[in-house]
């Protein structure tokens, strides 16, 4: 069943080192699972809880959440000690680092950027907004949305996409992960395989779209296509049942979604990363459990949770996260999921953090003038520009 997965990742190999390969062979069974999760990390909150959770479950990978930039760094350099692999560091910064840390700048929205003429204005956009997600200690930017804004009614997405034009919208994108390549940050398009045409907050409820295969390929999956035919290195998927494509299962459980058509039909070979397990969408139809065993047989290399209020992170870090690695590590040992295909998905993380240099340093210098330097007179400028250009 997934012997083509298996077999692309091993044949891919060969394009790094030999770190990710010995580090695998090395590797227990529950240090594999831990390589699999992605759990917010916030100077803000218990910093014993986090510890913790990085310690018993192996955590592979965090995402930042709220704090204040040299807070941020010293955190994520301490958890970087503390933990016995490279942590990938992954962020929301769609619209630059403002969209989750204070006292940090925020570019304009999607629907901004989409109205600027000289698409160049992109592209520096996105390199800095590159280098500033590395001058915090983040690798992945979640970013950008890519998701083609055809509903007017539509209040999750909106003026987080560039706009109702597939071919513009595929522009865009590829002008902001150009930009953030040469920033040296890797790039995540959302929500596939498209979260425009819906009045459904995923947070909230699972949305459904219910267009036909004929009508994806001409709107929504165009700037996806488009997008990892040109190199994007990670694709996010979204909640969202599409019966054209899955009857059964939403895009981000949906093997037929996830692995038959991203993976084999497309040719991806990036990182494939859920949207965050613990939203409504899925909790509200399937157990934690099931959520996170599905998610990893659907195809996903990353299984990511998070969430911004104190209550709700404590809930996922001593509750949610526990229960979800109990129950991949349960189906391992019932051979469920082979350790065949968890090799193969932890190969990929591991080749990530490899080609990242991770394993050569994973920790981020903290400079005497960051803070001026994420206040440059070259970034408010740029900003002005595009507000201007978009007019």
């Amino acid at each position: 069943m997934y012997k083509f997965f298996i077999l692309y990742v091993l044949s891919f190999s060969t394009l790094y080192g030999e770190w990710a390969e010995k580090t695998l062979e090395t590797l227990t069974v529950q240090e594999k699972i831990g390589q699999l999760f992605v759990v917010p990390a916030c100077p803000r909150y218990d910093k014993e809880i986090i510890e913790q959770v990085i310690d018993r479950y192996h955590v592979g990978s965090v995402i930042v959440k709220q704090g204040h930039p040299l807070q941020q760094i010293l955190f994520l350099n301490s958890l970087q000690k503390r933990s016995k692999h490279p942590l990938l560091c992954t962020g929301d910064a769609e619209w630059g680092l403002g969209m989750r840390m204070e006292d940090t700048l925020s570019f304009p929205r999607n629907e901004v950027m989409g109205k600027v003429k000289n698409r160049f204005l992109l592209y520096l956009a996105g390199k800095e907004i590159g280098e500033q997600c590395r001058m915090v200690g983040i690798h992945l930017n979640f970013a950008p949305v890519v998701d083609v804004n055809n509903n007017p009614d539509n209040i999750i997405i909106g003026s987080r996409s560039f706009g109702s034009d597939p071919t513009q919208v595929s522009s865009c994108g590829y002008m902001l992960i150009q930009g953030m390549k040469q920033g040296r940050v890797l790039s995540c398009i959302k929500h596939f395989p498209g979260h425009g045409d819906t009045a459904i907050d995923s947070h909230k409820g699972l949305p459904e779209i219910p267009h036909s295969r004929s009508h994806l390929e001409e709107v929504e999956f165009v700037p996806f296509k488009y997008l990892i035919k040109t190199g994007v290195e990670a694709v996010m998927t979204g909640h969202l049942m599409m019966p054209a494509l899955d009857e059964e299962f939403p895009a981000s459980l949906s093997q037929s979604i996830v692995t038959d058509l991203l993976q084999k039909e497309w040719g991806f070979r990036g990182l494939v990363i859920t949207d965050a397990l613990n939203m409504k969408a899925l909790t509200e139809n399937y157990s934690v459990e099931e959520i996170a065993v599905k998610a990893l047989l659907a195809g996903h290399d990353l299984l990511l949770y998070g969430a911004h209020r104190y209550e709700d992170v404590e809930m996922l870090l001593t509750e949610m996260i526990p229960k979800a690695y109990s129950a991949i590590e349960k189906a391992v040992e019932r051979g469920e999921i082979t350790e065949e295909l968890l090799n193969a998905h932890v190969l990929k993380v591991l080749q990530v953090k490899e080609d990242l240099g991770l394993h050569q340093e994973r920790l981020t210098p903290l400079q005497d003038d960051l803070m001026e330097r994420l206040h440059s007179e070259h970034a408010i400028d740029l900003i002005d520009r595009i507000k201007k250009g978009a007019l």
